[in-house]
């Protein structure tokens, strides 16, 4: 329904229609144009410029094509949480773009000595878990335990290493410092985030975000980690197997090929 080569040209306030739309599929379908861009809190105007952008000529197309998708046979769950998630898959699937970060992520990664993960609470579990990954495919990878670790006395060079940080919002202060600090002192950097419009996005080389609504419960961001996931296995196996077949290449070379 959204292209995802399409969502990365979405500005932050069509993000914003984006986001609500892909979380509450059943509610839109019955709603006026009006009643979005009120729940979204966005203007009207923002709205049709965000489904022009999606290839839609108006409302009333949209909410066809919404209607028409929705009653596709396909197999329904009870929590509506499983939208947002069927909705990233269905969007990889369609479009390449995807791929192509997945394989710049295990470039870097290949070109890299060391290979280090953080993530603070949930994140910080998923960011553990794709140390354990890398390691397992014999790639030389450590998470960083400990979220409140200070920095090092003295300057240090990780002109070898590649930071990978986790962190759903993009927003989280710890996450944010150590970014700095290791791209500071030379290391490569890496962001996995659900917001393309994260601090944490503004800082790192380069970012990877798949721009879920966020769900919290108090001040935890419990919002799903499956995308995550996919992107870290995807991006392990693929380096994995670059490792195998091509000579290794400095990060350098890696990030300016990308830009």
């Amino acid at each position: 329904m959204f292209p995802y080569q399409k969502v990365h040209e979405l500005n932050r306030l069509e993000l914003i229609v984006y986001k609500y739309i892909v979380g509450h599929l059943e509610e839109v379908e019955n709603m006026t144009i009006r009643d979005l861009a009120n729940e979204a809190q966005v203007s009207t105007t923002t709205v049709l410029r965000f489904l022009k952008k999606m290839n839609y000529g108006g409302f009333s197309e949209f909410k066809f094509a919404l209607k028409h998708n929705q009653n596709q046979p396909v197999r329904t769950f009870n929590d509506s949480s499983v939208e947002p998630i069927q909705n990233f898959f269905k969007t990889i699937v369609q479009e390449g773009t995807f791929d192509k970060k997945i394989n710049q992520a295990a470039q870097m990664i290949n070109a890299a000595d060391l290979v280090l993960f953080f993530g603070v609470g949930n994140s910080g579990k998923i960011a553990q878990y794709g140390s354990s990954l890398l390691s397992s495919y014999g790639i030389y990878s450590l998470p960083i335990a400990d979220p409140f670790q200070p920095e090092p006395l003295a300057d240090r060079d990780f002109s070898k290493t590649l930071l990978i940080v986790v962190s759903v919002s993009g927003e989280t202060p710890n996450s944010i410092q150590q970014a700095k600090y290791y791209k500071q002192n030379g290391a490569a950097t890496i962001a996995l985030t659900a917001n393309s419009y994260s601090s944490l996005n503004q800082i790192v080389d380069f970012p990877i975000s798949y721009d879920l609504p966020q769900i919290r419960n108090g001040q935890i961001n419990v919002t799903t980690q499956v995308p995550l996931v996919y992107i870290l296995e995807q991006s392990a196996s693929n380096a994995y197997h670059k490792m195998i077949e091509q000579p290794k290449r400095g990060l350098s070379e890696n990030i300016a090929e990308d830009e």
